[in-house]
């Protein structure tokens, strides 16, 4: 008996040491695995940043609609180029300045973007934008060739076209008014007939665009973000606004797969080729780039291609109202192109050699870059500072707040357009600009929607004086995923 006692004893003794052991064992394997979280937790203790609530962090302040002005606006004047930022329980790290953005935007080490890109998926679908890995590269690869010069010249004919209807509706409109509104629905009529094929003069009874859902919808990672429990999809599946947000993704993929089969019907009879039919093409030269794949990339260009392209117009117009040499000087810059028959529509090298109204887009840019938030996450650890940021990281690059360094923008709040003049340009650190974003994922569109914007400002300024409305010259910038302006964005029009 006193054996058998002893044998029991002797027992579980091993099995508590074995017990201890594995628990051991597995609290250093959950070390290890989360090393580099616990690695970026003590960085980001060190670093400086905005006041942190327990628990929630600083996610609360993308409601506040005074975050570009306050909080963005002066980060690196307040912190430095590396700060910290608390979304719940992570750590991020801001980096403002443009020699350590350089690198994580020029390594393809870096190319990968955080996980918040995934709440954007029911609304522009994994294109370009939110995809990544080896998906985006095949996809970046192959609508490189679509956005060719050659090609971007022959939608110069679209960009006129809607110019001119959204002319005649300025020309019924009261002398006051706010642009945003008029120079959207010129975007997307633009973007209808350059994506999806479908003009403003199309009789064809088969499609209204009036009811087209791409003009409807809204984006709802604000909603998850400050209200932590709906990140988890289980959850959020449940709620009436993913019920909404998957019936308007349901209706984005059957309206783009309708003007899928109208382009393949019409392709060979088209007189103005679309996105959509070199898409159509690329998936006959590869069978890997599938009809998903088209929905995917032409809902992408659609939705990220309204509100980029519609404010910077809006905020551009805004400013030469507010700055009228600048707004002579386009002007002149106009007439001297079209001095020979002032009636004549643009050619493209008019658009080419309207070199000062390229000057006040990209000033227009700097001051309010319609994308104000870039996100990766590290593929390796790099340095920035005295601090090693270990791979893995989140880091967040806020064109808003480098765009107004003031050592490489003097009175960064002033609107300068000499600040693109060419040698000036030259002089720059290449990163200190990043309206379209920079390196391999910079935006696979940004010289169509360059060209894009020359051509409706200067169909405008062709027309009309700009002038400032009373009460109303002040912009207040807030951020909605992209920059929009509080109240809109007024101005007077004196016909010319």
């Amino acid at each position: 008996m006193v054996a058998l006692t002893f044998i029991h004893q002797v027992l579980e003794t091993v099995c508590n040491i074995e017990l201890w052991t594995y628990s051991f064992i597995g609290l250093c394997g959950l070390i290890y695995l989360s090393r580099d979280y616990l690695k970026s937790l003590l960085i980001c203790l060190q670093l400086d940043g905005p006041k942190a609530l327990p628990f929630i962090g600083n996610t609360m302040l993308i409601l506040e609609k005074d975050l570009l002005t306050h909080h963005v606006s002066p980060a690196y004047k307040k912190y430095g180029s590396l700060a910290r930022v608390w979304v719940f329980f992570l750590p991020f790290f801001a980096i403002l300045d443009p020699n350590d953005i350089q690198t994580v935007l020029s390594s393809s080490k870096h190319t990968e973007k955080i996980f918040f890109y995934k709440l954007l998926h029911n609304f522009l679908g994994a294109g370009l934008i939110t995809s990544g890995g080896e998906k985006w590269q095949n996809h970046r690869k192959l609508l490189q060739s679509s956005f060719h010069a050659n090609i971007l010249e022959k939608f110069l004919t679209t960009f006129i076209d809607a110019s001119e209807v959204m002319i005649t509706k300025l020309n019924a409109a009261p002398n006051e008014l706010n642009i945003t509104h008029f120079v959207n629905n010129c975007v997307i009529d633009i973007l209808n007939e350059s994506v999806l094929g479908v003009s403003k003069s199309n009789k064809d009874e088969l499609v209204n665009m009036d009811d087209s859902p791409f003009r409807q919808g809204r984006v709802l990672i604000p909603l998850r973000l400050t209200r932590p429990w709906l990140l988890f999809d289980w959850i959020y599946r449940m709620t009436e606004n993913a019920t909404a947000e998957l019936h308007q993704k349901s209706r984005l993929n059957s309206f783009t797969r309708e003007m899928i089969a109208m382009r393949r019907d019409v392709n060979n009879n088209s007189e103005r080729k679309c996105l959509i039919d070199y898409m159509i093409e690329i998936s006959q030269k590869n069978p890997d780039f599938t009809d998903d794949d088209i929905v995917d990339e032409a809902c992408t260009f659609m939705l990220a291609g309204q509100d980029s392209v519609g404010a910077a117009v809006a905020f551009c117009l805004f400013l030469l109202a507010q700055n009228p040499k600048s707004q002579q000087k386009c002007y002149d810059e106009i007439k001297d192109l079209l001095r020979v028959d002032d009636q004549r529509p643009f050619a493209m090298h008019d658009i080419r050699r309207m070199r000062y109204l390229e000057q006040c887009i990209k000033e227009t840019l700097r001051l309010y870059p319609s994308v104000p938030l870039i996100a990766r996450k590290l593929g390796e650890s790099i340095i920035v500072g005295k601090h090693k940021l270990p791979a893995g990281s989140n880091v967040l690059i806020f064109p808003f707040a480098t765009h107004r360094i003031e050592k490489i923008y003097p009175q960064p709040e002033i609107f300068d357009p000499n600040r693109f003049a060419t040698d000036r340009v030259e002089s720059r650190h290449p990163y200190a600009y990043l309206p379209f974003s920079a390196g391999a994922r910079n935006c696979i569109g940004h010289k169509f929607a360059l060209i894009e914007m020359k051509t409706i400002i200067a169909q405008i300024l062709r027309h009309y004086r700009l002038l400032p409305v009373k009460g109303k010259t002040k912009i207040e910038p807030i951020f909605r995923i992209t920059v929009r302006a509080a109240g809109g964005l007024w101005i007077r029009l004196e016909r010319r």
